[in-house]
């Protein structure tokens, strides 16, 4: 826990910093120069390779994708509007999409179709020796990309999609320069990446720091900071006491049961938001190790049913955050969501003691690997967790480790990850098809942790061609209700996202990402 003597050694410790490396006060177009404390910065930034918690924190500003989600105006994530394409419109299988003309890149050079069209290709994406594999998932269903003049880009899918406009909003659709990619390789354009976004990264070590300078051929307005640095302070109390000494602006994940003291500090302000995300634990049900006594649905359901995640996520978080009490029927998706839908496993203690008696468990110690500090409060709330289950007879170990690397090395029967719900704005296609299905890494990577059904993959192919609200609805209600007799996991909150910075600051998150520009950051 912070306490004063704790946060004075760290604000000697960052004034001893300041006076090495100082901010400038006041730079270009009397524009401050920004910093941020950040807890890391992932290994590599390039748009797919480098998809992660602390690289989507920070790439949106200097990446753009075709459209964008209007966080600002709709706090709901569902509204996309456009950024490097200013139209669209589609007939029948085959998008076309008019881009923004002018529009520069970092280094120089305009951008065109022909650079959309290889953000999007199969070389890119989708071939065996894919540059960013990672990009396949999101780009399944296109067949064509052509750029059909400079500025005009053809998309043509395997079916009729009408959420295409949204899915370009996404990490795939950030646009890189075609040639320069090509010639220095995706490895080094991921240490020095290049966009055509409002700020241009002059520096990145890993593990360190990045710099970004203004860009000053950028296409709109210019952002309210000349400069923004994001360097890596590994303790939040280094963090927090950075802001309050002035050698930061801005720090992020201030830990839950530290805020209240946070909030006592008259120069900074706290801010908590929720993201598009749920954090979870999947179960492992397959037979591996041999002997899982977790392929038994029912021992699942009896795990779901033995825990009270409602009053633990309120002990922890208060009304911050909420537990979604049924699998993918988010508040999130609008028209979708139904708020008087029925749980079929509802807490039931001795509910989950009848099934425990009908399996062959005996109490067989189940591994949970949880990665350290990585969702605020996860540890805790498994604490509990593993206390609730073992008044039922269910014997958990938690085996907490340094990194995912390590989570998922098996053997292990559960384990920790979070689930993104913004693939299509508003649409339940994400958590519940793109993250489970058979081409999913929960489904086919090394550490997998489930075959999904023939009656899954019936279902979820119906779901992905359904075009009219209705069809798509009763699509998606079957293909939740089949996840659910399967139960491969448990979602336990909406992920919160935490951030501090100083007064004189006037910003607004967007979600997991820290927007340093547009309506999101003004200075005074």
């Amino acid at each position: 826990m912070i306490t004063r003597r704790t946060l004075n050694k760290s604000l000697m410790s960052v004034s001893a910093l300041a006076l090495a490396s100082a901010p400038t006060a006041l730079i270009a177009q009397d524009r401050p120069a920004i910093r941020i404390a950040v807890d890391n910065l992932w290994r590599t930034m390039a748009p797919l390779n480098g998809l992660s918690t602390t690289g989507n924190r920070i790439n949106i500003n200097f990446y753009e994708a075709l459209t964008e989600v209007d966080w600002f105006n709709d706090p709901s994530g569902a509204t996309v509007i456009p950024k490097l394409a200013l139209s669209w419109k589609r007939d029948g299988n085959v998008w076309q999409f008019k881009l923004r003309e002018g529009v520069m890149f970092h280094h120089g050079e305009e951008m065109t179709a022909e650079d959309v069209a290889f953000t999007l290709s199969h070389e890119r994406l989708r071939a065996d020796d894919a540059y960013e594999p990672r990009g396949a998932i999101f780009s399944s269903n296109i067949v064509r990309v052509e750029a059909v003049d400079r500025y005009t880009v053809e998309i043509e899918t395997d079916s009729p999609d009408p959420n295409m406009a949204q899915k370009l909003s996404n990490h795939h659709a950030k646009v890189v320069p075609k040639a320069h990619y090509l010639e220095v390789g995706v490895d080094a354009f991921g240490q020095m990446p290049i966009g055509t976004g409002p700020y241009k990264v002059t520096l990145f070590r890993p593990g360190e720091v990045m710099t970004m300078d203004a860009f000053e051929d950028y296409w709109g307005d210019q952002p309210a900071a000349a400069s923004l640095e994001w360097r890596i302070v590994p303790e939040y109390a280094g963090r927090i006491a950075g802001v309050v000494a002035g050698d930061y602006d801005f720090a992020v994940n201030v830990p839950f049961d530290q805020q209240e003291q946070v909030r006592g500090y008259d120069n900074i302000n706290l801010i908590n938001t929720v993201a598009p995300n749920y954090v979870m634990f999947a179960f492992n049900t397959r037979p591996d190790p041999e002997d899982n006594p977790l392929v038994d649905v029912r021992l699942r359901h009896a795990m779901i049913q033995s825990v009270d995640m409602e009053t633990i996520v309120k002990v922890l978080f208060g009304d911050e955050t909420f537990f979604p009490t049924i699998p993918f029927n988010f508040p999130d998706y609008g028209d979708f969501y139904d708020p008087d839908m029925v749980d079929p496993h509802p807490y039931d203690v001795e509910a989950a003691r009848a099934l425990i008696a009908e399996t062959d468990y005996d109490g067989e110690e189940l591994i949970w690997h949880i990665t350290r500090g990585f969702y605020d409060n996860y540890e805790t709330a498994a604490e509990i967790m593993i206390a609730q289950w073992a008044e039922v007879g269910i014997n958990v170990k938690m085996v907490v480790v340094d990194n995912f690397s390590l989570a998922y090395q098996r053997p292990f029967h559960l384990l920790n990850m979070s689930n993104g719900t913004d693939f299509i704005p508003g649409d339940p296609y994400r958590p519940l098809w793109l993250d489970w299905n058979p081409g999913s890494t929960r489904a086919s990577a090394d550490w997998k942790v489930w075959d999904p059904t023939d009656k899954f993959v019936e279902l979820g192919e119906k779901f992905v061609k359904a075009v009219e609200f209705e069809e798509r609805r009763d699509a998606y209600l079957a293909l939740s209700k089949e996840w659910q007799d399967v139960t491969p996991g448990m979602y336990m909150w909406k992920r919160l996202f935490s951030y501090v910075h100083r007064t004189g600051v006037d910003w607004a998150p967007a979600a997991g990402e820290m927007r340093m520009y547009g309506n999101y950051l003004t200075v005074s």
